[in-house]
């Protein structure tokens, strides 16, 4: 944990984060027209701030259990419980929908094939399978 604590600090001191230092595979619904985002853009996607792609697909978020949690949180820099905690608070206000949960990466990417506008932030070595894989910038 402090391993990764003294990542993000690194990351965070140089300009911003970036998610193949902690090895995380960013994954969208094929549909979706991108083929890179920067690492503010996936923040604001994560985040709620951004909810729609270009073209106005919304977004939906697949968050892929615990072994995804670091590399969330490297993303939109939110722990798991702040995330939905967030997340909870928008919904509640009417201002967004909480993301759709996986119980695994396998599941996740099923979901994200199978979601118009999915996007998950994956654990490296995930193979991005019927999804499109997109890098961060």
């Amino acid at each position: 944990m402090k391993k990764h604590f003294i990542l993000l600090a690194t990351c965070a001191l140089a300009g911003g984060l970036r998610l193949a230092a902690l090895d995380a595979v960013v994954v969208v619904n094929n549909d979706v027209n991108v083929s890179e985002l920067s690492a503010a853009a996936l923040k604001d996607f994560l985040t709620g701030k951004s909810m729609y792609w270009d073209g106005g697909v919304a977004v939906t978020i697949i968050t892929a259990g615990d072994k995804a949690d670091a590399a969330l949180e490297a993303a939109c820099g939110m722990g798991s419980s702040a995330f939905k905690t967030h997340w909870q608070r928008l919904a509640f206000s009417g201002r967004g929908q909480p993301p759709k949960k996986a119980d695994d990466a396998d599941k996740a990417l099923a979901t994200v094939a199978s979601t118009k506008g999915a996007i998950a932030v994956l654990p490296a070595g995930t193979e991005p399978k019927g999804v499109k894989k997109i890098e961060i910038k």
